[in-house]
């Protein structure tokens, strides 16, 4: 049935040109994946996905809190909106598109639409992420819970107006400058959460890469590039930040996840590559709901269970071991090191507030005459020794 499928989308597809026949193939698409949305709903089996993100906030009251979740105006980003909505969270939706997250949020009660901010944010520009912060600072005293949940899959390479490869940029680069510049408005005991993949597992680096990584390995250049390879790296990305941040925060009450949804779940996600919407769509049976796939991401954001923990990876919302990759420290500490030179040089205004410490350490020369040199010799001093406590 799938060959049957593709075949004959690939014959419509070469003759797009004819209106009648542009209509015949999107009538069979939505006909199909109507019913497999359909069994998706009904069929009982579907229940071994797990619960769903109702049924794990529904003992969680939210009420006076704030969140800031980037990718909300559809699919799981959206799902995640309106759960946090029904339990009184105050939600900021940062989309690329207000039109649509407007529409997105039309049914919304009256009653819960005064809990509801849209900002604009275009994750392609660093620019835009920094007014949106700066947006947030002037707005809000403090933001309780952020989910760091957009992403783009299946584009062909492209360089955004900041020169990086678009989706190491949008998946990781810019949502972690957005939590960069927003950490002095963070509360007190914050909770981050990265929405995740499995897909990290699938990138395996040789040593020199884990001991001397570059731009390069992460903004994939044009002849290296695949679609798929570039957005694993970009989730790759986001579980060693997880591990700087377990450290970065390790004696405040602020907590970082990484939390996976769950694999082929049929949202926009794959809407670039009609090979990837058939893929996507022949899989609705066997798939979760986008209400099952919303369950992980706000168990992370939400739960009581996980009070005083941090810096770990989930998905069906039980703790996971990520790969040994992506569990490196090392690694983790040098990707972030790339991270913020790529932002000394390429954001705007850049203030470079992740180091490692902020405190002056006994053991680094005085060389008073460059204060850049001296913060980053600090820094490679304190390195080893930081890894190692971490990790004992």
């Amino acid at each position: 049935m799938l060959f049957k499928y593709i075949s004959r989308k690939v014959t419509v597809i070469s003759r797009v040109h004819t209106r009648h026949v542009t209509n015949i193939s999107i009538w069979r698409n939505d006909v199909l994946e109507n019913a497999l949305k359909f069994i998706q709903r009904n069929v009982e089996f579907v229940r071994i996905h797990g619960p769903t993100a109702d049924e794990v906030t529904r003992d969680v009251n939210l009420t006076d809190k704030t969140c800031l979740i980037t990718g909300a105006n559809s699919g799981i980003g959206l799902e995640v909106t309106k759960c946090l909505l029904a339990r009184g969270c105050k939600v900021l939706m940062a989309c690329r598109n207000t039109y649509a997250a407007n529409i997105a949020v039309k049914n919304v009660p009256c009653e819960k639409a005064n809990l509801i901010n849209i900002h604009e944010v275009n994750l392609t520009s660093l620019a835009s992420v920094k007014n949106l912060s700066d947006n947030l600072q002037k707005e809000y005293k403090k933001i309780d819970i952020v989910i760091l949940n957009a992403a783009v899959f299946g584009i062909p390479w492209t360089l955004t107006e900041d020169g990086l490869e678009t989706a190491f940029q949008v998946n990781y680069l810019s949502q972690y400058y957005l939590l960069m510049n927003i950490e002095k408005i963070l509360a007190p005991n914050a909770r981050v959460v990265f929405t995740s993949s499995e897909s990290h597992r699938n990138i395996n680096w040789n040593m020199p890469k884990i001991l001397s990584p570059s731009l390069e390995h992460l903004s994939i250049p044009k002849e290296e590039y695949t679609s798929i390879r570039a957005y694993n790296i970009s989730k790759l990305c986001s579980i060693l930040a997880m591990h700087y941040l377990g450290y970065r925060w390790l004696n405040t009450e602020k907590t970082v996840f990484c939390a996976h949804p769950g694999s082929f779940i049929k949202t926009r996600l794959c809407r670039n590559w009609w090979v990837y919407e058939a893929l996507y769509t022949t899989m609705l049976p066997f798939s979760k709901t986008i209400r099952q796939a919303a369950s992980t991401i706000l168990y992370c954001a939400t739960s009581p269970e996980l009070s005083g923990v941090s810096a770990q990876y989930f998905k069906d919302c039980r703790r996971c071991e990520e790969s040994d990759l992506a569990s490196d420290m090392h690694l983790a500490f040098k990707i972030n090191d790339i991270t913020r030179e790529i932002l000394r040089e390429r954001a705007p205004a850049f203030i470079d507030t992740f180091r490692v410490t902020d405190k002056p350490s006994a053991s680094v020369p005085n060389v008073p005459t460059d204060v850049d040199k001296v913060q980053r010799v600090k820094e490679n001093v304190e390195h080893d020794s930081l890894i190692s406590s971490y990790t004992n």
